[in-house]
């Protein structure tokens, strides 16, 4: 059995591979798929195409999302030049590999030598704002953030109004979208590098130069007219505003303004203790709304407390909020932790075991051409998306989460963009709900990163590797003996269109799952999940739906692959079906779709 269906499914693991760059097989596990699986081509392609199955013209989209969805094979080259892009030593400001992510581009070096970086700034700012009039600023900051909180639906509406609402929502968002459009995001971007070298520049100055040298110059500065405020070494209370904050140590308090500043910027830096930043409940104001935010807490365990669009959250703006060291808590609601709508947002932690714990569309989450990224560099860390919002669509016990590597757009004219969370070290916890886990919806991708430890994931689905509605989702784990759970949808999973990915290097894994789950393409997806090593315990309810599953949809096949390349494995009990080193099912993309799942030992 296993030869014969070798030989029927192989070719269109072949065609998806295709030819590779010359990555170490750890880093491109596709390469790896293909030197294993060696049979006669017997796909086109165009079969792996998957907006082929998008029946009209698709949105604009993201470069690197389109690369995905034509050309599966591509994740293998993209995900290591977006861990180079974000830097392996962890370091502090890689503003400028960012952007183009998002398709922004903008010269090598914003600030030349001998030029003021804020002034350049500000010039900047002014620049990215000046083609919108005041009237259509005050517009965006009224509605653009009701686009990206949860709003609960009105149920009592009768099925003419609730349509008429439905409407009047795609009008707002279009809206939104057109006056975003006309926003130079090379602008903010220039904008966003020059302060992000003036707080280089500041902090080299404080290491090499000395604290008191520091605040001399600063002193300087704010006698040129530039808004400088600096504390003590004691415990002081900053209510921010516009400008710099410079703090050498103390346990502080810091408090944003309830009002955003479109075109205006902030530059926190703490040295020092054990602070605590707090965001009232007034969204856009604790988030980089139509200008430049950072945040630089260098040590202590620091609390960050807010409600919506809060904590590296950016709106048509750049935010950055870098964390030294220290056991921290950061607490939100929605849009936070690393979010970005037209933008980048940031939350970046070099170090503890830290919580963090959000409601919805948070930690490393993005929408419609935003780059979302949380960065964890090592601890035993939390990340808890909170059961809030009913998801009333599909259940009355489960919750929207959207979170933990996640990328969203607004059907049916807005695609969406890039949202990753990446943890490089430590024992962590993962719990989401419906969406999340390195999952996209609607022409984004959601990607979530583990290198290293044994970690726990629990989401009930659209998680763990989950391509929905043309997008593509990638869960990426390096090592480490791992549990996984989920209900379906998940673990590799491309659904109606889209591209699922899971990932495992190494390790002795537990993925227990119900059904379409473990490699699984559903309406016209590519699902794929692909263990390299470790000796690996698969506990799935409905064999029809996992471990190599297909189905047939519309006019062509869906496909799902499977493959476990190293180990002692165990499956659940079958007479003629999935076990240790052997190989599965082929389907024919006639009455069903195509299905391969293989075992082998190294």
């Amino acid at each position: 059995m296993g030869s014969a269906v070798l030989r029927a499914a192989v070719p269109a693991f072949i065609l998806l591979c295709g030819a590779l760059p010359a990555f170490s097989a750890a880093a491109a596990p596709f390469d790896t798929v293909t030197r294993r699986l060696m049979a006669p081509a017997g796909f086109r392609p165009v079969d792996f195409d998957m907006l082929i199955s998008f029946r009209a013209e698709p949105p604009r989209m993201l470069t690197t999302v389109e690369a995905l969805l034509r050309r599966p094979r591509s994740v293998d080259s993209l995900v290591p030049a977006l861990r180079a892009a974000l830097g392996e030593n962890s370091a502090p400001d890689f503003s400028h590999a960012l952007w183009p992510w998002i398709d922004v581009h903008t010269p090598a070096r914003t600030v030349r030598s001998g030029k003021d970086e804020i002034l350049v700034a500000e010039e900047l700012l002014r620049l990215f704002l000046k083609p919108l009039a005041s009237t259509e600023v005050a517009y965006l900051r009224a509605e653009a953030p009701a686009l990206l909180v949860h709003g609960a639906e009105d149920t009592s509406l009768d099925p003419i109004a609730s349509e008429i609402e439905r409407l009047r929502g795609e009008a707002r968002t279009d809206s939104v979208m057109r006056l975003a459009g006309r926003l130079p995001l090379e602008r903010l971007a220039e904008a966003s590098q020059a302060l992000e070298q003036a707080r280089r520049k500041i902090l080299g100055s404080a290491r090499h130069d000395g604290v008191a040298v520091t605040i001399e110059r600063l002193k300087a500065l704010r006698a040129r007219g530039t808004p400088v405020t600096i504390g003590s070494e004691g415990d002081d209370v900053h209510r921010l505003d516009r400008g710099l904050v410079f703090d050498p140590g103390g346990n502080d308090r810091y408090e944003f303004p309830d009002t955003a500043r479109p075109g205006g910027w902030l530059l926190v830096i703490d040295l020092a203790g054990d602070d605590e930043y707090r965001a009232r409940d007034s969204v856009g104001a604790a988030a980089a709304f139509l200008s430049v935010q950072l945040l630089h807490d260098e040590t202590g365990h620091d609390r960050y407390l807010g409600g919506d669009l809060a904590f590296g959250a950016a709106v048509m703006g750049y935010s950055h909020l870098f964390d030294g060291g220290g056991d921290d808590v950061y607490e939100a609601r929605s849009a936070s932790l690393g979010f970005a709508f037209q933008g980048v947002g940031i939350l970046q932690d070099a170090g503890g075991n830290d919580l963090y714990s959000s409601w919805f569309f948070s930690q490393g989450a993005s929408a419609t051409n935003g780059l979302g990224l949380l960065l964890d560099a090592a601890g035993n860390d939390h990340y808890l998306s909170r059961p809030v919002f009913p998801d009333d669509l599909r259940y009355r016990d489960h919750f929207l989460s959207m979170s933990q590597g996640f990328s969203s757009g607004f059907a049916p004219r807005h695609a969406g963009g890039i949202g990753v969370l990446w943890d490089r070290s430590g024992e962590d916890l993962y719990a989401a709900d419906i969406f999340g886990q390195g999952a996209g919806y609607w022409f984004g991708w959601g990607l979530l990163m583990d290198d290293a430890g044994s970690d726990r994931f629990t989401a009930h689905q659209y998680a763990q590797g989950a391509g929905v509605h043309f997008a593509a989702g990638t869960l990426w784990d390096k090592a480490g003996a791992d549990v996984r759970v989920s209900k379906g949808v998940s673990q590799g999973c491309g659904h109606d269109g889209g591209f699922g990915l899971l990932v495992d290097e190494q390790g002795n894994d537990r993925n227990l799952a119900v059904d379409m789950s473990a490699g699984a393409g559903s309406a016209n997806g590519l699902g794929v999940f692909l263990d390299m090593n470790g000796a690996d315990g698969y506990g799935l309810g409905d064999l029809r739906m996992t471990l190599g599953h297909g189905d047939m949809r519309r006019d062509r096949g869906s496909f799902g692959f499977f493959l476990d390349l190293g180990g002692q494995d165990a499956y659940p009990a079958s007479t003629d079906g999935p076990r240790d080193n052997a190989a599965w099912r082929a389907y024919d993309g006639k009455v069903r779709g195509y299905g391969y799942g293989m075992d082998t030992e190294e």
